[in-house]
């Protein structure tokens, strides 16, 4: 089962940003060795494995526009894969034998479990500010991408001011990966997505753009309170709250805040190393603050 649903995952496509991010950032440095490697496989193994609770524990059967691995196999099979993928990325970090390495993704994991905690606590949250949303996205989300350029960094021999650069790279890239993230859930259709749109608020989930467009519609805030209070959507209320969230430009606000973290990460990139890849990466920046999918 566990080869199954992992070559199911890896087949199922993704964008691999998080490992790509590992890569580069060693090669960027000049790194010429290969414990990069292993360790973006410990990166990308993390991810999925969160993925997978993740599916479980917002009842998502869809994923990348196919069946997600618990509407395949169910969610106990989903939930003891996610919990092998852990372990086996923990046995990979033992043997590379870096003890920074293991207390940084020991770090992470934690980071991202609080992430999700946060999350849940905050479900139906109508009163949730920016700065709350934003600390929901750096636990849940850009602390893997913050690791994944740490580790890069860290490999390749980088003094701790520049790893700490390099953090941040990964941090301001995945807050805006995940606020464009948002915006498309507002915005993007189902196929182009490559996963079901609109609904973030029925998970209980308040984004940002959600959040913006509350604060100069009050019928929306209605709206949401009583969707809050049933705990579920009744017919029209999806397209009804995705309308009004784009009429109050929710979405767009999301995204422009996004270049904004686009253009922190771009500015966190050393002026030396090599100037290729150094381009990849600002691309990559503008790429998370600007893609259709």
């Amino acid at each position: 089962m566990i080869p199954a649903i992992g070559h199911y995952i890896v087949n199922s496509g993704g964008k691999r940003l998080r490992p790509l991010l590992c890569l580069l950032i060693a090669r960027y440095f000049g790194y010429q060795g290969d414990r990069h490697i292993p360790m973006s496989v410990v990166v990308e193994f993390i991810h999925t494995a969160s993925l997978l609770h993740d599916d479980v524990v917002d009842s998502s059967y869809q994923r990348r526009g196919a069946p997600s691995a618990n509407g395949v196999w169910g969610n106990q099979a989903s939930v003891l894969v996610g919990d092998y993928l852990f372990s086996r990325s923990f046995q990979m970090m033992v043997s590379d034998g870096d003890m920074e390495m293991l207390r940084l993704m020991s770090d992470v994991t934690n980071a991202l479990a609080e992430g999700e905690v946060l999350q849940l606590s905050r479900t139906f949250h109508l009163e949730m500010s920016e700065a709350e949303c934003l600390e929901v996205i750096e636990r849940k989300t850009a602390v893997l991408f913050s690791a994944a350029a740490e580790v890069g960094s860290h490999v390749s021999g980088q003094p701790a001011n520049v790893v700490a650069k390099m953090a941040e790279y990964g941090m301001c890239l995945g807050v805006a990966f995940q606020l464009m993230d948002d915006a498309l859930d507002y915005l993007a259709d189902e196929e182009t997505a490559g996963k079901p749109v609109g609904h973030d608020l029925e998970e209980g989930k308040i984004t940002l753009p959600l959040i913006h467009a509350m604060h100069s519609d009050e019928a929306l805030r209605k709206r949401v309170h009583s969707i809050a209070e049933r705990d579920a959507y009744e017919e029209g209320d999806r397209e009804w709250v995705r309308e009004r969230v784009e009429a109050q430009g929710g979405a767009e606000y999301a995204m422009k805040r996004a270049i904004d973290y686009a253009e922190r990460a771009k500015k966190a990139l050393p002026d030396f190393g090599d100037v290729d890849i150094r381009n990849l990466l600002a691309r990559l920046a503008d790429f998370s603050a600007k893609r259709p999918y």
